[in-house]
């Protein structure tokens, strides 16, 4: 973790965010002065006790998410080395610190990061790099006017000569009417993510599973981390909250973010619309509920809803 730096007081701070509320330049006028107020805010948060920092926020009209994030961008060791060229904007910042080490690196390499670089456009570009040999593909919809009748042959000529172009722009072009619907492709695409995090469960669960009392074990009718990460969304909260004594914050520390996959895995396996929105929601429900216990798990929260609830 990076070192703190020596703690200000709410008046230094305060001075820190005269810019006016809303202004690109509230929180510096580069990347590099954007770190700095990353680190007076992790300092603070580290010293201050929870009624001066929310006295503060309130003064200010900082959002305890904004705060967090700040705090989260001081924690990540992946930006001091490219300071010089990052965005004056924390949201853009916070964009790269969720990224993964190899995004990162893909980034810089393809020149994403830079200065005038938005959240936005990082976020649409992590989420391109992630869908990269997903089989999720962009459509475009296009519609070929024949202004006078071609032969069968000089349709297919047509048609070779379509995708040729088309190649040179890593794309293909497809026959069919009213456009490609790709249900299909995306319910392969969500297989293949349950897939993954499935995998990633059962090496979290396997030695929870196999350790746990067989009192309890028999209590949920589970045998193995197979059966614990197929069965019921309560059974699996409840065999790990009883595991732990019901404590909430022991359960949070412990199995947040095996909780997290799970959601994540039923709503990668189901194919209604409508489940999918209610596990997003069962998400969205936990984090404004237990946030003050959970605030440290946003950066955790947000990626695996931005990487695998999509």
């Amino acid at each position: 973790m990076n070192d703190l730096p020596q703690c200000p007081t709410t008046e230094e701070l305060a001075d820190r965010l005269t810019a006016p509320l809303g202004s690109k330049d509230r929180f510096g006028r580069d990347g590099a002065a954007v770190l700095v107020t990353a680190g007076l805010v992790a300092a603070a948060n580290a010293s201050w006790d929870k009624s001066t920092i929310s006295t503060f926020q309130d003064n200010q009209k900082l959002h305890p998410k904004v705060w967090d994030k700040l705090v989260a961008i001081h924690k990540d060791q992946k930006l001091g080395s490219i300071k010089d060229h990052l965005p004056a904007s924390y949201t853009a910042l916070y964009a790269l610190v969720v990224m993964k080490d190899e995004e990162l690196k893909a980034a810089e390499a393809e020149g994403v990061i830079k200065s005038s670089a938005s959240s936005r456009l990082i976020l649409d570009w992590t989420k391109a790099y992630r869908l990269k040999g997903s089989g999720i593909e962009q459509e475009m919809p296009l519609t070929l006017v024949l202004k006078q009748d071609l032969t069968a042959e000089r349709q297919q000529d047509l048609l070779c000569a379509l995708k040729e172009v088309a190649l040179q722009y890593e794309a293909e072009v497809r026959e069919g009417k009213g456009g490609l619907k790709q249900a299909e492709v995306k319910a392969e695409a969500r297989k293949a993510v349950a897939d993954r995090i499935e995998e990633e469960l059962m090496r979290l669960l396997g030695p929870v599973v196999l350790s746990a009392p067989e009192d309890l074990k028999s209590k949920f009718e589970v045998r193995s981390a197979a059966e614990l990460i197929n069965g019921r969304r309560d059974a699996f909260t409840g065999f790990l909250q009883v595991l732990e004594g019901k404590v909430q914050e022991v359960f949070w520390r412990k199995y947040g973010r095996t909780y997290c996959l799970k959601i994540a895995r039923d709503f990668n396996l189901t194919d209604s619309r409508t489940d999918r929105f209610q596990l997003q929601d069962i998400l969205n429900q936990a984090w404004v509920k237990l946030y003050p216990i959970i605030k440290v798990f946003m950066s955790m929260f947000e990626e695996i809803q931005s990487s695998s609830m999509k």
